[in-house]
């Protein structure tokens, strides 16, 4: 199915909703995919231009993230948000909205302030979601449209593989959007809470001044 997204002031963009992410067709020539799982089916994929990559689109076009995807936190230049790709519950990406290429490239205080953002994340994970572990893996890639990025991928249950008897792809692949959605919404808003809580903000921002003076 080819249909148009609801728009305001800017180019309207069309989607295509499918059950699986082979069923999309060839992307038009100049165009790309950014997909989402969610939507009438199990996924839905806007078609952009080629030279946007998914974290721009992000930026530039919020009103297109689905509820599942909109930032749990967001500060400074930081942002943490449930994957877009693949609907496990509790799987968190962080971003950031300046590009760089490898994570030794960033600024010493981003770094520092990323470290603790995600450890913060996973200390919300283990006592509000009752994950008590969780592989922490970062992308580098030379993919032009790929930007430094950490994700924490849950693992349910007491114990927990080693990552390299570990098969992340098979095992994201394995969660349904529509049988995972309530939970991933539920887990956003317990973690939005606990942020909320411990006033995570406040203390980003305080180890920035400490950081900074």
């Amino acid at each position: 199915m080819t249909t148009y997204s609801k728009q305001s002031n800017k180019k309207e963009l069309r989607y295509i909703d499918v059950e699986r992410r082979e069923d999309f067709p060839p992307v038009p020539k100049g165009m790309r995919y950014i997909h989402f799982y969610g939507g009438s089916k199990n996924y839905r994929a806007y078609i952009a231009p080629e030279s946007i990559s998914r974290a721009d689109f992000m930026e530039q076009y919020p009103e297109y993230v689905p509820e599942q995807n909109q930032p749990i936190y967001e500060n400074n230049g930081i942002i943490v948000r449930a994957d877009p790709k693949y609907p496990c519950p509790g799987f968190y990406i962080f971003g950031l909205n300046k590009t760089y290429r490898a994570f030794d490239l960033l600024d010493d205080i981003t770094f520092l302030r990323y470290s603790f953002i995600l450890k913060k994340a996973k200390e919300g994970m283990r006592k509000e979601l009752g994950l008590n572990y969780a592989h922490l893996l970062s992308n580098e890639k030379s993919d032009v449209f790929v930007n430094v990025h950490f994700w924490l991928v849950p693992v349910e249950g007491t114990t927990s593989p080693d990552l390299l008897d570990f098969d992340v792809k098979a095992y994201l692949s394995s969660f349904e959007p529509r049988k995972e959605m309530d939970k991933i919404l539920g887990y956003n808003e317990k973690m939005r809470k606990y942020f909320e809580k411990i006033n995570l903000k406040g203390l980003d921002n305080e180890l920035y001044e400490k950081l900074t003076t």
